[in-house]
């Protein structure tokens, strides 16, 4: 029963924790903070007037909307981050923090135009709402019990994530006027969904698929808080996860819930909520398009930012499935050619003109992790080749002139300025435009390259669309206002400017015709679920990206060249009666404050004692302290065991300092009264005391096609033997010191959806110890992998060797850490080595689960080969162990929201086992033990 809870707890322990960048920032950053009753903010110095503006927010957030999820507030930790590229934030526990992510997004679309500090702050803040409102009943007990991971399991158990984040899109879309609930390309994924006439289950729509387009728990989640709100009133949800938390009922807390005031069940819940959104669904009707590009069965296909060559031809970015980001063209006859495969990058944005592609590739600072750059790459059409044009910038969205001697770049500096660079080839600035509280995105140079034209977004979220010729120096001229709508994506043909701007609850395709004056804007085409990246052919038609439910697809139509009113604005789409119109000014109506900004010491609350786990696992029982501070800097555990059958007991330490370029690691280890027979009637006692100190060094190597980490790490670890009471008088104390070398390196490519490995990638492990003292003693591990495209794009062959030699003295004996061959009994020969090739293949995608406790994604097979000989150094006898073999892995989720991958191993053994009989056929199960790491 008790490992049974530790492993139920395990499912959920380590999911709010990856977000999080361990040492990401170095120690020359001087950090400041805002501290109050509610808050503290801890940011770099230079972003005083961010802190200030984030906890005026969250202050009057607090105190006019906290009661909607309930009265209790527990204050948090905000750590801001300025030198990320993602846009983007979280709220967890173990530790409870929040770090905002403060580099604003270019693409308006996805995440709207609001200030970003200011959309972070109702997003998150309502994150630290929840969670403390959700630690009472059994929620609270398990706290008690376990900490805050305990709270962290309590709540992913009874409240599912769509309720998190669908409550939070809610005050996003209620206390702003560009919520994702009032963006159409947000609110369109069900619709397009629906208008494809796919039906999935609740639990496929919890758990999506990897080979249909569902959408996340993000968009169901808003769909489903809404209305629940419209139907049973603003307090609904508050009752519902008052009673959840409590977990009251015991069993499926959150149904029980739903049905007690509701007076329906979840089924009929969900099924209600989405017939109310599909019947104002039916009402849209579509314009006759031509589609260019196919559907494929059983796989989503994107084709985004299309471009029309010289001959007629299109470039365009292709994603899928099965396929990782890559540049085609695609001919007049619509057969594609590979054009090259595009590098890392945070989006899939990219510029095409005289034959150059031009994008920002994403690249990491080596060392910390909370720095990263874009470096912007030039690539040729015709021949594929790939050229680097400046490297370690925040240049984002970058275009290349009709000429070729020029590029723009937005910039996006440290203090979340941003502006626009125009720069020639080798990145020498020609001229630029930065303006305070304005954030540009996606510029364009004009026709003949003398100007540019960018989309502008003020502090309100309002856009508009601007030009500036180049080296004037002259205001920007509007060329159409600002109003609160979105607009991007925007093409130059000629003396046409494209763009795609929403228009109540549609994306849709608009130009300007400029020249002396501006004539427009025209409404081109529209499409229900959107159009985007819009480009005129010579014969008229219209050329677009539209979202499906099968993908991005790019499709033709008939251009309207409908003048129309530009200051249409977002509308709150499909459940505009449950929110009030004064909520959504709470950002303009916000009182100016003032807090006070003092130094932070980096040194605060350094052990952070948050969680702690009792463990048992025969015969031991322990008790772990978990901490880590608010930098991120530091992590502790503090560990006591004991050992029933030696009657022993164990004291630990645990810590690294992750502020430093090499980061120091360091343990010490006490256990008393260790009992062991040294004959039938004798008992002899000892104390041990092992301690390490050491260092290591995370390298990031991340760029071009690949994701590459390496970790150096050494060690220096010491033994001690002190025996007593009887045996102190026959036995003599004994004293180890060993070193330990490590060097472990992975590196990959991307990988698709239905990869199950990446199509590339390499791991390799290098380890020595070696005794320091007067004993002798040495150890020397090698393993390494390579991973390969196997005959079908789902496929892998893997490929895999390993090398071990030790010493034969027995002064010493290191762990035996030897990837034996599947199904023998592992053996520490003095020399080992191993070869391996597994095949693994999908053998179905069942989409399938039962009783919201387990969903099957996909069951797939490993046939493997294992060749495995062990030396004796004394005789010089080699011990074969040859295995061939079936895995059958299954990629499931588990309480419809963690991933968890088992599988069951056959393995025939080719030759006898060293010890013992040989059972010549074997099965195991293969345990999800990563969920124990």
């Amino acid at each position: 029963m008790k490992k049974g809870v530790i492993f139920f707890f395990s499912f959920f322990s380590f999911h709010f924790l990856q977000a999080q960048q361990f040492g990401g920032n170095p120690s020359s950053i001087h950090w400041k903070q805002l501290n109050t009753d509610t808050i503290r903010i801890v940011f770099p110095q230079g972003l005083e007037t961010k802190a200030n503006r984030i906890a005026t927010v969250v202050h009057a957030l607090q105190k006019n909307f906290g009661h909607t999820i309930g009265d209790s507030i527990r204050k948090i930790n905000i750590l801001l981050q300025s030198q990320t590229l993602l846009s983007n934030a979280y709220v967890g526990l173990a530790p409870y923090r929040s770090e905002f992510y403060l580099t604003p997004p270019q693409n308006p679309f996805t995440l709207g135009a609001v200030d970003w500090a200011d959309n972070l702050s109702i997003h998150e803040f309502r994150h630290v709402q929840q969670y403390s409102n959700f630690n009472k009943g059994f929620s609270k007990f398990a706290s008690f019990v376990l900490g805050e991971q305990g709270q962290a399991l309590a709540n992913a158990a009874a409240i599912p994530d769509w309720f998190f984040e669908g409550d939070a899109v809610y005050s996003e879309t209620r206390l702003t006027k560009q919520g994702r609930g009032s963006l159409p390309l947000f609110m369109n994924s069900y619709q397009a969904v629906y208008a494809a006439n796919k039906h999935y289950s609740f639990a496929q729509m919890r758990n999506g698929s990897l080979q249909q387009y569902i959408p996340n728990h993000y968009s169901l989640g808003y769909l489903l808080v809404s209305y629940g709100r419209i139907k049973f009133g603003e307090d609904i949800w508050r009752k519902i996860t008052n009673d959840a938390a409590r977990f009251t009922p015991f069993f499926y807390p959150f149904q029980g819930a739903v049905k007690k005031h509701t007076g329906i069940s979840f089924e009929q819940f969900v099924k209600d909520a989405m017939k109310y959104y599909q019947s104002q669904w039916l009402s849209q009707a579509d314009e006759k398009m031509d589609w260019i590009t196919p559907i494929k069965t059983n796989n989503v296909i994107n084709y985004t930012n299309p471009y029309v060559t010289a001959d007629g031809s299109f470039i365009v970015l292709k994603s899928s499935y099965q396929e990782i980001p890559t540049f085609y063209k695609i001919g007049v006859d619509t057969r594609e050619k590979k054009i090259a495969v595009k590098d890392i990058s945070i989006d899939n944005y990219f510029s095409f003109n005289n034959g150059k592609i031009i994008y920002a590739a994403f690249q990491p600072d080596p060392r910390w992790g909370s720095r990263e750059y874009n470096s912007l790459k030039v690539v040729d059409v015709e021949s594929g080749e790939e050229k680097r044009l400046v490297s370690k910038t925040k240049y984002f969205s970058p275009d290349i002139s009709h000429n070729g001697n020029k590029i723009i770049a937005v910039v996006v500096d440290p203090s979340v300025e941003s502006g626009c660079l125009v720069m020639d080839m080798e990145g020498k600035l020609i001229d630029s435009v930065i303006k305070k509280d304005i954030v540009f995105s996606m510029p364009k140079f004009s026709a003949n390259d003398e100007s540019f034209y960018v989309a502008a977004r003020n502090q309100s979220g309002e856009m508009a669309l601007l030009a500036y010729r180049i080296g004037s120096k002259q205001a920007m001229q509007t060329l159409l206002p600002y109003s609160n709508r979105l607009i991007g994506f925007l093409q130059v043909q000629g003396d046409t400017l494209l763009f795609s701007m929403s228009n109540h609850n549609r994306d849709e395709m608009y130009a300007l015709v400029l020249g002396s004056s501006v004539k427009g804007p025209y409404r081109l085409a529209s499409y229900s679920s959107g159009i985007y990246q819009g480009l005129l052919q010579r014969d008229g038609r219209l050329i677009g990206s539209v979202f499906t439910a099968d993908g991005y697809r790019l499709g033709s139509f008939a251009p309207k060249w409908e003048m129309v009113n530009a200051t249409n604005e977002l509308a709150d789409l499909y459940v505009g009666d449950v929110f009030k119109k004064s909520d959504q000014l709470f950002l303009q109506q916000l009182p100016d404050r003032e807090f006070s900004v003092s130094k932070y010491k980096k040194t605060f609350q350094l052990l952070n004692i948050h969680s702690y786990r009792p463990f048992y696992e025969n015969p031991e029982y322990s008790f772990t302290l978990y901490g880590q501070n608010v930098l991120n800097t530091f992590r502790s555990e503090i560990a006591y065991t004991y050992n029933e059958n030696e009657g022993s007991h164990q004291l630990g330490f645990n810590g690294t300092l992750g502020s430093r370029y090499l980061q120091p690691v360091f343990g010490f280890n006490q256990t008393w009264h260790r009992t062991a027979a040294l004959n039938k009637d004798t008992l002899v006692n000892w104390n041990t005391q092992t301690a390490f100190i050491g260092l290591q060094l995370p390298i990031n190597l991340s760029g071009g096609k690949q994701y590459r980490n390496l970790l150096l790490s050494t060690t220096v670890n010491t033994e001690q033997i002190q025996w007593t009471g009887i045996a102190e008088k026959i036995l003599s104390n004994r004293n180890f010191n060993y070193l330990n070398v490590r060097l472990q390196f992975a590196g990959q490519i991307q990988k698709a959806v239905q990869h199950i490995y990446p199509h590339w990638a390499q791991t390799f492990l290098v380890q020595y110890k070696s005794i320091l003292n007067k004993n002798s003693a040495h150890q020397f591990l090698t393993t390494g992998a390579l991973y390969f495209p196997g005959l079908h794009t789902t496929h892998n062959l893997v490929v895999s060797a390993a090398f071990q030699r030790r010493d034969t003295l027995q002064q010493y004996v290191f762990t035996n850490n030897f990837p034996f061959a599947r199904g023998y009994t592992a053996v520490d020969f003095p020399q080992m080595w191993r070869f391996g090739v597994n095949y693994h293949i999908p053998l179905v995608y069942p989409d399938w689960g039962f009783g919201g406790i387990v969903y099957f994604q996909r069951v797939r097979a490993n046939l493997f080969y294992d060749y495995s000989r062990g030396k004796s150094l004394r005789t010089g006898i080699e011990y074969p162990f040859n295995t061939v073999g079936t895995e059958i892995f299954f990629d499931t989720k588990w309480w419809n929201q963690q991933p968890v991958t088992f599988g069951i191993r056959y393995s025939h053994l080719l030759n006898n086992e060293f010890r013992g009989s040989t059972q010549p056929n074997v099965w195991e199960l293969i345990l999800p033990v990563n969920l124990l790491q």
